[in-house]
């Protein structure tokens, strides 16, 4: 056999330049525009509340400004001296899903015990755990992230508390999620110590 009947059958050289450059500037475009997606996600996410600003559900007393029943609280952690309070923990720093744990179980709370949050039986507290005041919570209830927590009251001091684990797990879904509040706080409300 001779040399020349093993023809290659290789693109040229300048079709093959041009595919790879085609190539990469498709890839450059979407590398672009997933990391432009994100950022508008999570700056809408933070637009929907402002960073370093608290909510509370809204009791019957409590005039609420928009229809979810959240309204801007003024930093209130006072506690009751008996009952329970249901405590959303979170930092300065909050993405799209801190605040939708947030809401959603401000919603749950304030549809499910409308009753107990007038009686005093339950209050909600939103606790930012960065101010200095707050600090001392991320030890008391070994928190490592954001966090619902429920804790029951007597004579002033906390005792009996449990951290609702699943809602991150939960943020799928939002009807599962506010079962497993409103489950969770009718059990704990329900348990006496």
């Amino acid at each position: 056999m001779s040399h020349d009947s093993q023809k290659k059958t290789s693109t040229p050289a300048p079709l093959k330049g041009r595919a790879t450059t085609v190539l990469r500037v498709v890839l450059l475009v979407f590398v672009v525009t997933a990391i432009v997606a994100l950022l508008v996600h999570e700056v809408r996410g933070r637009t929907t509340q402002t960073p370093g600003t608290s909510a509370t559900v809204s009791t019957p007393s409590t005039p609420s400004s928009s229809d979810s029943g959240v309204i801007p609280s003024s930093g209130e952690t006072s506690v009751p001296a008996t009952g329970v309070v249901a405590y959303y923990f979170h930092t300065t720093d909050r993405c799209s899903s801190c605040m939708t744990i947030e809401k959603w179980t401000a919603e749950a709370i304030q549809t499910a015990f409308a009753a107990q949050l007038a009686d005093g039986t339950l209050a909600w507290r939103v606790v930012n755990v960065e101010e200095a005041a707050n600090t001392h919570f991320i030890e008391d209830y070994q928190l490592v992230s954001k966090s619902v927590v429920l804790v029951r009251y007597a004579n002033g001091k906390p005792g009996k508390w449990e951290n609702l684990q699943k809602v991150w797990q939960l943020l799928g879904d939002q009807t599962v999620f506010q079962d497993y509040i409103t489950s969770s706080t009718s059990s704990f409300l329900e348990a006496r110590e």
